[in-house]
């Protein structure tokens, strides 16, 4: 009965007892979050997998009609800001949220967040020597010509994982939005696909159907784990982002205890320590949760200077930006 109610569409409209959960996560992920969250307390849920993006517009596009969901659960915090600014987050402040470090709990309780992990390069070491093309190691490698029809992105307009590199180029070029858009320019002469999912590109790569792919890193280990040998996680050296994963309460909900009650679960370490089991490589942010075997250790990336708030601001002009200087 469980795994029933996990695995479908969530189809209540509030005050049914039922908890409907929009996740940004693997499949995987959501479907075992979900799943442990009801056996651990016993309210039936449903979740409905959906990037960031496509949870921002489902939302939109539903303004009127009522709530389809009462909880967002996965994907970057700065979306679920952008999601705030709409007028789609109910602000709460949860108990379980106060031992978390500060950069992964929002000073007005938009949101808090429950995994992290940081942009690499997944690439396929195989493809890569056929190919005669040396291991990139910068953000810089990728713009090369030798790397033409090689590379995988994430499209920025509809995967978090897109604007998490468009929000790294602007760290490190100082916030300069001019040199931000030529370093995508040269990137798109390189782009074989812009994927419509972040964790499918590294899949794609393990499948030696590109050689590259801008992915998070947790989602390159689990691939790598699933038999994908040739898999290679790659930091580049200039330094790189990294994302807090968010959960959130959704405004107008007629399910708001409910809502909360998940929201303070996923911060708990009991629900942490059980993302090996859910085909998770994402690292958990609870101070007293177990890191998982093979999961890449965050402390030991580079990671850029991210201030949440700041990308949120930003996130609508730059996209613009990006539709005219590089896709047009």
């Amino acid at each position: 009965m469980i795994a029933a109610l996990a695995g479908c569409n969530p189809a209540s409209t509030g005050g049914t007892e039922t908890l409907s959960v929009a996740c940004s996560q693997t499949e995987d992920f959501c479907e075992g979050m979900v799943s442990a969250f009801t056996e651990a307390t016993g309210v039936p849920a449903t979740y409905l997998g959906l990037g960031s993006g496509e949870v921002i517009a489902r939302l939109q596009s539903n303004q009127g009609s009522g709530p389809e969901f009462d909880v967002w659960a996965g994907g970057q915090s700065e979306k679920h800001l952008v999601a705030e600014e709409l007028g789609f987050i109910e602000p709460y402040a949860s108990p379980e949220a106060e031992d978390l470090d500060s950069e992964y709990v929002d000073s007005e309780g938009a949101w808090a967040g429950f995994y992290t992990d940081s942009l690499a390069f997944c690439v396929n070491t195989t493809g890569l020597a056929d190919s005669g093309l040396e291991t990139p190691s910068s953000w810089d490698d990728l713009t090369d010509p030798s790397y033409k029809d090689t590379v995988l992105l994430p499209n920025p307009h509809s995967v978090g994982t897109g604007y998490m590199a468009i929000w790294t180029q602007m760290v490190l070029n100082d916030g300069d939005e001019n040199a931000t858009m030529s370093y995508f320019k040269d990137l798109d002469e390189n782009i074989l696909q812009y994927s419509e999912s972040a964790a499918n590109a590294t899949l794609m790569v393990g499948r030696g159907e590109a050689d590259v792919a801008i992915a998070l890193d947790s989602d390159c280990a689990t691939a790598k784990q699933s038999g994908m040998s040739d898999l290679e996680t790659i930091y580049p050296d200039e330094g790189t982002g990294f994302e807090v994963g968010a959960v959130s309460v959704l405004s107008g909900t007629e399910n708001t205890a409910l809502a909360q009650q998940f929201y303070d679960w996923v911060l708990t370490t009991d629900a942490q320590d059980l993302y090996p089991d859910f085909n998770s490589n994402a690292a958990p942010v609870n101070p007293g949760a177990k890191l998982g075997e093979g999961v890449p250790d965050q402390s030991q990336v580079n990671q850029v200077e991210w201030d949440a708030a700041e990308a949120a601001d930003a996130e609508e002009g730059l996209l613009s930006r990006y539709t005219d200087d590089v896709q047009s």
